[in-house]
């Protein structure tokens, strides 16, 4: 077995009603069924692995049979959420209702620190085939993925 890696976040949030509720729910120790690490992690893989493999290099292969696992989880929260809460498939896709809150756009760029090492040669030429990194990065995304944490 691998040795396993450690990941923390802290995340300082305002105390608002959402999110206390949200916080109270994620570290809940009674629902045995799901701890607060798995709840993070399915979540976040469902929503940023394919992302983070392709970062990663991976092949075309690994990323698109990635995607479609990821798809496959969101669509299963999707069926979750509308069973678990009596809505109509319609109405899961539509936008949420007005009393709901707007999430507000990012206004401010994330600092970013990537450590760069001069290629070599023969590397620069294996890497000169890969798009620049900011073509990758969708931040029509970003604006709702903030949203979810303020």
């Amino acid at each position: 077995m691998d040795k396993p890696i450690e990941y923390r976040c802290r995340i300082a949030l305002e105390a608002q009603e959402s999110n206390v509720a949200l916080v109270n729910f994620l570290k809940a120790k009674e629902n045995l069924v799901l701890s607060e690490r798995d709840k993070l992690f399915s979540a976040l893989s469902a929503y940023w692995l394919p992302f983070a493999m392709r970062n990663a290099g991976c092949s075309d292969e690994e990323l698109k049979q990635s995607a479609k696992n990821a798809v496959y989880r969101l669509k299963l929260h999707i069926s979750y959420l509308v069973e678990s809460f009596g809505l109509d498939l319609e109405d899961a896709v539509l936008q949420p209702a007005t009393a709901t809150k707007p999430i507000r756009p990012v206004t401010k760029t994330p600092k970013v620190e990537l450590d760069l090492q001069p290629l070599t040669a023969p590397e620069a030429s294996d890497h000169a085939s890969q798009p620049d990194l900011e073509q990758l990065i969708h931040h029509e995304d970003d604006g709702t993925f903030e949203g979810l944490f303020n």
